[in-house]
């Protein structure tokens, strides 16, 4: 919106829009540059996309690295961040966050208290078989005590869905990793989790949020959406105009703005237009709806984008009855990384490794030229009596009953396929290819087992191949997935090597910057590795504060 209001609300130095890790590290750095400083946060509660998330960090020959006897180098860092953009990226933006992000951690951790930690034995998406790649690369943080949050302890994140609560990247691995959820020691997490000892993601936010308004003392406004930009005459960002209580809240930024709002994982028609997709659901918290790309746009902002098939989308399900926030909560399909499950298209055949998602998301937009259909768009998890005593289906353990709005279930492979409305001959021929290798533990169509990456995370170690087993055991089963945002999108504001937002025009907008998923990821370029994320959060996060608190 052009011209300023009658009167400010608020005024102060920098407005921080969000509360991912972006929008918080930009607020730490710009307070602690002398900048007051406030935060405001659509949802009911601070952490942003990053509460939901993982927690973790990637940072090549990084801090801690050392402490678990890892060896590294920056020239590697820069041949595997090469091998992961492919092209795509703008390397004054990628040589920007690889040469920032290490001082940008050793921040956080020396002056805001994260207790970052390595962790031992987890590799990079391509190791051994990329340039450059190695293992040992991710940070996480140790147990949080939601305890020390005070007022805010109710109004971030306690737990992730996606994620099991209380229990630390290492104890996860040690208890043989999420295809034995059953093995946990779940006495010990009741405990934690009586006492709110936050881990992942929650973890992860509840440091930062921590850092910043409680040892800090930094103001955040929660339920406080901002609708608009306020520039002044000559298209500077002077403020925002957000909502509070029903009612317009017009906040001064002497500074600037610094958007850090997360992508579009609910705008279904925005996300369905920029990622290629018929269909979109999503992981994340039903508040992002793409209002850095509106606000922007409204201003001249540009925006760019790198391409969608290869960074982070899923296939997943939505258990009957289960929400968030009032909204249906979708959740990944990591099932598919266990033995004695595989994914099927509508012809009843496999099309992917299901085990590594690098290799089948770049197959579900697959085109048909001669029949104009994209083949792998109707997928089915299908699994067998093996996979049912051993693994759960999302929160379902092995023993319980399995709804059949959610899981189908058959006597024979025809059967099931029938009831799922899918090739009866295609999936029996499919299964029997399939399983004279997984007797083997092969798989000589797609090499599912091959990446390291994919045996740690999901696979079960005591299989000679973690990620193959045969499914032979009746009762079958068949779930039918869609696709699941997770909040890496393909489309943001462009910005230069000071975060600042772009204008269509090729000049920076005075006043205004994006961090997180708001800014366009061509520092990353064409593909996508756990945990950078979150690195190039941080990283940008601490560049804007830095540049913000000096103009």
């Amino acid at each position: 919106m052009g011209g300023t209001p009658e009167r400010w609300d608020l005024e102060v130095d920098v407005v921080a829009v969000g509360s991912g890790l972006g929008s918080i590290t930009a607020a730490l750095v710009a307070h602690d540059r002398g900048q007051q400083v406030v935060v405001l946060e659509k949802a009911p509660r601070l952490g942003g996309l990053c509460g939901y998330g993982g927690g973790e960090v990637f940072c090549p020959n990084g801090p801690h690295m050392q402490d678990i006897g890892q060896a590294d180098s920056d020239d590697a860092a820069r041949q595997y961040f090469a091998f992961l953009g492919a092209g795509f990226n703008e390397p004054e933006l990628t040589e920007k966050m690889v040469a920032t992000y290490k001082e940008a951690i050793e921040y956080t951790e020396k002056e805001a208290g994260v207790a970052w930690e390595a962790v031992e034995g987890l590799d990079d998406y391509y190791y051994p078989d990329a340039p450059g790649s190695n293992t040992g690369r991710y940070l996480a943080v140790q147990l949080f005590d939601g305890a020390t949050l005070g007022e805010w302890q109710q109004k971030t994140w306690p737990v992730s869905p996606h994620f099991p609560p209380a229990a630390t990247h290492k104890e996860m691995y040690a208890w043989g990793g999420l295809a034995n959820v059953t093995k946990w020691d779940y006495e010990l997490l009741g405990q934690r989790i009586a006492a709110d000892q936050r881990s992942f993601g929650p973890g992860m936010m509840g440091w930062f949020v921590k850092a910043a308004m409680v040892d800090r003392g930094i103001p955040a406004h929660v339920e406080t959406p901002v609708r608009a930009l306020v520039t002044d005459d000559d298209g500077r960002v002077v403020g925002v105009r957000a909502e509070k209580d029903g009612n317009d809240f017009f906040v001064r930024a002497r500074k600037g703005v610094i958007l850090g709002i997360g992508g579009y994982d609910h705008n279904k028609p925005m996300a369905t237009m920029y990622e290629e997709v018929h269909d979109w659901n999503s992981a994340t918290q039903p508040y992002l709806h793409g209002d850095h790309l509106l606000m922007g746009g409204e201003i001249g902002a540009d925006i760019a984008s790198v391409p969608p098939t290869n960074l982070a989308m899923f296939y997943g399900y939505n258990i009957p009855g289960e929400e968030h926030d009032g909204v249906p909560l979708w959740r990944s399909s990591w099932e598919c990384g266990c033995p004695h499950a595989i994914w099927v298209n509508g012809q009843g055949e496999r099309f992917c490794d299901e085990s590594f998602y690098k290799d089948y998301q770049p197959r579900i937009r697959e085109w048909n030229g001669k029949t104009q259909q994209q083949e792998n768009l109707d997928v089915f998890l299908i699994f067998d009596g093996n996979y049912r005593e051993r693994y759960p289906l999302g929160s379902f353990m092995p023993g319980m009953e399995i709804p059949e709005e959610l899981a189908v279930k058959a006597d024979t492979p025809r059967e099931l396929a029938e009831k799922l409305g899918i090739d009866p001959t295609r999936l029996e021929a499919t299964l029997e290819r399939f399983n004279a290798g997984a007797a083997k533990g092969e798989d000589p169509d797609f090499d599912a087992g091959h990446f390291s990456w994919s045996n740690r995370l999901a696979g079960d170690p005591s299989y000679p191949n973690p990620n193959v087993g045969v499914v032979e055991k009746a009762p079958f089963y068949g779930v039918k997935l869609a696709p699941v945002g997770v909040g890496i999108n393909s489309h943001g504001l462009r910005t230069n090597t000071s975060g600042q937002v772009m204008h269509v025009r090729g000049h920076a907008i005075p006043g205004l910057y994006a961090v997180g998923m708001s800014a366009a990821i061509l520092d990353l370029g064409g593909g996508y590795q756990s945990g950078t994320s979150n690195m190039r959060a941080i990283t940008w996060g601490y560049i804007t504060g830095r540049h913000v608190s000096e103009s």
